[in-house]
């Protein structure tokens, strides 16, 4: 049975920024994009990446020239990518955590002012991102969504960013609630994610379907989907998805108007089920009904607002009393991120799950709830 205990708020935006949103993780460091209400398809705004050490601390402060919704630690090179501009004339920046510099914007070769890249996810050498408003490209009914970057990051500093699609809002798959072969829906493309098996777990945010692929870009690639059951489509409000390594473990989740960021324990989690910010909550997605179960809304959290981004941090031994699941959430979190990262460029390693669109990003010491 899911049992929520231990709602903490972690630290406060700073001074002047706004619409905290994607969060990632890596060699020690926590990076958080905060939008600023800069315009989707670019020219007017900017957006903010703090760059965190473990225990908050600003390190470095970058600013990035549009709206960057996709940032994404690389563990396989040590740089950050900032996706620009997700609606349309999107481009790529990398950061460079070490030396504290910004390479781009970097050109994607099918430029387009309506569609854009959303998010991304690293596997080895590959590389795959999710390709928004399909229903503005030139051949709708066959549009892509989710892509492959021809060469990998060997693409990098070789000109112009070209991709070829591995889903099309044509491609068929298996609907986990119906038990049919069907049409994907995907008039939102939104956040990609990796399963711990190796999946891309990929949003459909306004319409509410949470898209699974397996073996992706390879010859047996195959698809799975679950829509969500009882949300409005085409104005679902999904976005991060994951599946958890574990069936307990604490939660980091971006509350985007809140700005702020919450962590929470859950025990008598299943593996098997997604687990996603859905509107004004985030909760548990059984695949085989689609049913939205929340964890944490307005309920059980007044101020929680809109989540987005996550981060799931498995427990390494049982809950304690007095004191929640790990006691000082903000040292566990720190163990986790120095384990997890610390591989080589052969594996990722790891306990951290949402290699994304959310990480835990002040970590300072929490303030509970009364």
């Amino acid at each position: 049975m899911l049992s929520v205990s231990d709602i903490e708020t972690f630290g406060a935006t700073p001074t002047g920024l706004t619409a905290p949103d994607s969060i990632t993780t890596g060699d020690g460091s926590v990076f958080v994009e905060y939008g600023n209400g800069a315009v989707t398809t670019g020219g007017s705004g900017s957006s903010t990446i703090i760059q965190y050490d473990k225990a908050g601390n600003v390190q470095f402060t970058y600013e990035i020239a549009g709206s960057v919704d996709g940032l994404k630690f690389n563990p396989y090179t040590g740089k950050v990518w900032a996706l620009q501009n997700q609606d349309g004339n999107s481009t790529l920046s990398l950061i460079d955590p070490k030396t504290h510099t910004v390479t781009g914007p970097i050109a994607y070769a099918n430029t387009s002012a309506t569609r854009g890249f959303d998010d991304v996810v690293f596997e080895g050498n590959k590389v795959f991102l999710s390709y928004t408003n399909p229903s503005t490209d030139a051949n709708p009914n066959n549009a892509p969504t989710v892509v492959e970057l021809i060469g990998g990051e060997n693409a990098i500093g070789r000109g112009e960013l070209i991709t070829q699609p591995i889903l099309t809002t044509a491609s068929t798959g298996l609907n986990t609630v119906t038990g049919k072969i069907e049409t994907v829906p995907q008039i939102d493309p939104d956040s990609l994610k990796m399963a711990p098996n190796g999946d891309l777990i990929f949003s459909s945010g306004d319409g509410g379907v949470i898209v699974d692929i397996h073996d992706p870009g390879a010859k047996d690639q195959s698809v799975s989907f679950t829509p969500i059951k009882g949300v409005t489509v085409g104005s679902a409000g999904l976005d991060d998805v994951i599946k958890t390594n574990a069936t307990s473990g604490t939660f980091y989740v971006a509350d985007a108007k809140g700005d702020r960021f919450q962590s929470f324990h859950v025990s008598g989690l299943n593996p098997n089920d997604f687990y996603g910010s859905l509107g004004n909550a985030f909760g548990q997605i059984d695949p085989k009904t689609g049913v939205f179960t929340p964890l944490v809304s307005s309920a059980n959290d007044p101020a929680f607002a809109s989540a987005h981004g996550v981060l799931f941090v498995a427990d390494t031994k049982k809950p304690v009393a007095n004191g929640g699941a790990q006691g000082n959430q903000a040292t566990l979190l720190s163990h986790y991120m120095a384990a997890s990262f610390a591989t080589t460029a052969g594996g990722l390693g790891g306990n951290v799950i949402a290699d994304s669109h959310a990480q835990m990003a002040v970590l300072a010491k929490p303030s509970h709830h009364a």
